[in-house]
């Protein structure tokens, strides 16, 4: 697993670390076996995403659009992009992803919902996902 955030999105080291600690979690729950690569970026346009994240098939790569988002929706959006990559890992992608409805999109927002519920209420301190600013010594591991 790599994961790379932006350094201009200004992520202190406790909202890194509670991310990566997040996208660890994701792995495990759904599961994804393979190696993979979350980008957190500040800019769309050279990542090639037009809304708020994609899924590059067959690459177990996301990429997640971070400019200006609350922090639980930018790690709602890292749980759907997983949920597309298990999809992809267990054969289920045979071709493009709807934009909207349909199989693979209605499991990805609903899984992503429901990691980012499960995930806040795993250990204490996990609920700061919800917070604008994460406290320094969340106890998060």
């Amino acid at each position: 697993m790599k994961v790379h955030i932006s350094k201009n999105l200004g992520f202190d080291e406790n909202k890194k670390n509670l991310a990566g600690q997040f996208i660890l979690f994701c792995a495990e729950e759904l599961p994804i076996e393979n190696d993979f690569d979350i980008y957190i970026v500040s800019e769309r346009e050279p990542h090639g995403i037009t809304t708020t994240a994609v899924y590059e098939i067959g690459n177990n790569c996301c990429k997640i659009y971070g400019k200006n988002r609350a922090f639980a929706d930018i790690l709602r959006s890292v749980a759907h992009e997983m949920t597309h990559m298990m999809q992809d890992e267990m054969g289920l992608i045979n071709g493009p992803i709807r934009d909207a409805g349909g199989f693979h999109e209605d499991q990805a927002n609903a899984r992503a919902g429901e990691l980012i519920k499960l995930f806040a209420k795993s250990k204490e301190g996990r609920r700061a996902i919800y917070e604008s600013k994460i406290k320094l010594g969340s106890s998060i591991f």
